[in-house]
């Protein structure tokens, strides 16, 4: 490698479950903010429910991690070694939406005055509606026509992002992989965070045949890529003739901070 210079929504299914509620939670799903040791800062998440009757949620917190083999992890608050999980208080912690209305459950961060914290840490809020008729609601009974059945209950992840210190991001280029697909050639890289501060890599291609001629340009913006973390981007290259292939790319990840490698892929 040479170097040129984190909404989550989940469907769960249930035997038998009430029906699930309308709530959604507004906003990019991230909440970003620079800290230093000590310092408080305070925040407020918007809900809003689209429905014709007043609904119910509950506010809790996790920890959240993610690889580029598909891997999410939803852990004990806490648990994972840059959480903030234990930094976060907010209330309410069970919150009632009115018919077509919005309210907001607020939160505060206290970053600890430690010395050594430096670089992003982060959690989740996870905001998950109450189903109609479960022990948990105050809403009433759920209809009786949807007692027997499946319904979906969905979940809010709010990430909470504090990051300590300025350091320059650190990109590392974990694999690339050519295959076949239905509409002709994929290109699929693998994006690893090994520093200490999250950033946005703004991923860019260039294709380029054996006489040098540009096949093609390709680019993706990805969201918030953690410390430890990876992502996996897929590039459909489109109906390429069959050959042999240098693929230049460059993450650029904000700043002066742009990395670079170079693949020969066979097509």
């Amino acid at each position: 490698m040479k170097r040129i210079a984190p909404l989550l929504l989940f469907p769960l299914a249930a035997l038998a479950a009430p029906a699930a509620a309308q709530i959604t939670v507004l906003g990019s799903g991230v909440e970003e903010h620079a800290a230093q040791p000590g310092e408080t800062y305070s925040g407020t998440l918007h809900l809003r429910n689209d429905g014709r009757q007043a609904e119910e949620a509950r506010v809790y917190l996790s920890d959240y991690s993610f690889g580029a083999d598909g891997r999410t992890t939803y852990a004990a608050p806490g648990s994972l070694p840059r959480s903030s999980a234990r930094w976060v208080a907010f209330t309410p912690s069970t919150v009632r939406v009115p018919a077509g209305g919005e309210a907001t459950v607020g939160y505060t961060v206290t970053v600890p005055a430690t010395a050594g914290l430096h670089g992003t840490y982060w959690s989740v809020v996870m905001v998950e509606g109450i189903a109609h008729g479960s022990p948990e609601s105050t809403t009433g009974a759920a209809p009786a026509r949807v007692r027997m059945g499946v319904q979906s209950s969905t979940r809010y992840a709010v990430q909470l992002a504090t990051t300590l210190g300025a350091d320059a991001p650190q990109v590392r280029f974990a694999s690339a992989r050519a295959y076949p697909s239905a509409s002709g050639k994929v290109l699929e890289l693998d994006l690893a965070n090994a520093g200490e501060v999250a950033y946005r890599p703004e991923i860019r291609v260039e294709l380029f045949d054996e006489a040098g001629h540009k096949a093609g340009a390709f680019t993706s913006k990805r969201g918030l890529l953690y410390p430890g973390t990876s992502l996996r981007q897929t590039f459909e290259l489109g109906a390429v003739p069959a050959g042999t292939y240098q693929a230049l790319v460059v993450a650029d990840a904000g700043g002066d901070q742009v990395y670079g490698a170079q693949y020969r892929l066979k097509l």
